[in-house]
């Protein structure tokens, strides 16, 4: 419960009008790539590809949206979510960074089947090293109801900027039931 308020707490600060974001980072972008997740209890790992997306307005403000596609064997994976963040420089290499949204997600196959939806929240940092490489790291919670419905999940993630509009990055995600790698492309614009 503390997790949550936390993070309540840390979206809503960064949501308050602050500073510009920092130097060279764009939040308005486009990501596509390869997704993997190694779940608990199932002995094959579903991957497939992720597609997310952000468009940043005002100084501080963007929206954003995620896909992932995953299959192993006969069961399909599928997660969505949109929402709202904010974003507050605290130097001019380093972000604070806030969302909360919807989350959806479903699975079906081998005769089972799963649909649920609920809420996100996450605060954490984005950052640039030199010129070319960006880090962040995330705290993530989701609940999407019932006993077994809430996760808190890190994520750090790491890019390399081959100009302003173009990079290559990997993530890695880790809660108590899951762990999920993404390898991919950003187009940022």
């Amino acid at each position: 419960m503390h997790v949550i308020k936390a993070a309540a707490a840390a979206c809503a600060v960064a949501m308050m009008p602050f500073a510009a974001q920092a130097d060279g980072m764009s939040y308005s972008y486009v990501d596509l790539g390869w997704v993997q997740t190694d779940i608990d209890g199932i002995s094959s790992k579903p991957d497939g590809f992720g597609l997310r997306g952000s468009v940043g307005f005002g100084e501080h403000f963007f929206v954003f949206a995620e896909f992932s596609d995953q299959s192993v064997s006969s069961v399909d994976f599928e997660q969505y979510a949109v929402g709202l963040g904010g974003h507050w420089a605290l130097s001019d290499r380093l972000d604070f960074v806030g969302r909360a949204g919807w989350v959806k997600g479903e699975a079906s196959g081998g005769g089972f089947s799963f649909d649920a939806d609920g809420y996100l929240v996450s605060a954490g940092l984005r950052g640039r090293l030199g010129e070319n490489v960006e880090l962040e790291g995330h705290v993530i919670h989701t609940d999407v109801g019932g006993s077994d419905g809430d996760d808190t999940a890190l994520a750090v993630g790491a890019r390399w900027h081959f100009n302003r509009n173009f990079a290559i990055g990997a993530e890695y995600r880790h809660s108590d039931d899951s762990s999920t790698v993404l390898v991919g492309v950003r187009l940022s614009f």
